[in-house]
């Protein structure tokens, strides 16, 4: 199977648990790619991105994403034809975050799209959300909102802050057990 590992705003693929999940991936014998989305980050340029990293990869694409980049790949679930196997949301969010500068004005683009949520819905077989209990950025209100405009659980993480370094996020071993029980089980049709 082929996972993407997508950081969020003015975030890099070498930070927080994304190495660490990539490793950990590629023992069990996938393909991963971790892009460094356009430093000019736009809702245009990122879904861009998004979809050229999922053509490099081919066949059966898991995306996996933090932060901003989760609305992002909502966004390019909604253009596409065909759907995924699964989407991890980690931190994910679709309003307007009570942040500082500049990471508001880079957001915002993003959550005044337009955003079909039957046809992102209809593009992912699973989505899978995680949240930390006391987020400084995302509160948990905004995250149960975000799982449910996608009609999925939200598993919360007690003390998780935003599941990055700087809440002692650079392992995130209940992601990969989640990824590995979602993955285990086959596609189902889609016909």
């Amino acid at each position: 199977m082929n996972f993407l590992i997508l950081h969020g705003t003015l975030g890099s693929p070498e930070g927080n648990w994304f190495p660490w999940l990539a490793g950990e991936l590629e023992k069990l014998g996938h393909r991963v790619l971790r892009p460094q989305l356009p430093k000019r980050q736009t809702p245009d340029s990122w879904v861009k991105a998004i979809g050229e990293s999922v053509e490099k990869l081919g066949g059966d694409t898991v995306i996996v994403a933090h932060s901003m980049s989760c609305l992002a790949a909502c966004q390019y679930l909604q253009i596409r034809a065909t759907p995924i196997h699964a989407s991890f949301f980690v931190a994910g969010f679709a309003t307007d975050l009570p942040v500082q500068e500049p990471v508001k004005s880079l957001n915002l683009p993003f959550v005044l799209r337009p955003v079909d949520w039957t046809k992102i819905k209809s593009n992912c077989f699973k989505f899978v959300c995680f949240a930390g209990d006391n987020d400084p950025y995302v509160p948990i209100d905004i995250s149960r909102d975000f799982a449910d405009k996608l009609e999925t659980d939200l598993t919360v993480i007690k003390n998780g802050g935003h599941l990055n370094s700087a809440s002692g996020f650079t392992r995130f071993p209940q992601l990969l057990d989640q990824i590995k029980e979602t993955t285990s089980s086959p596609t189902p049709s889609s016909g």
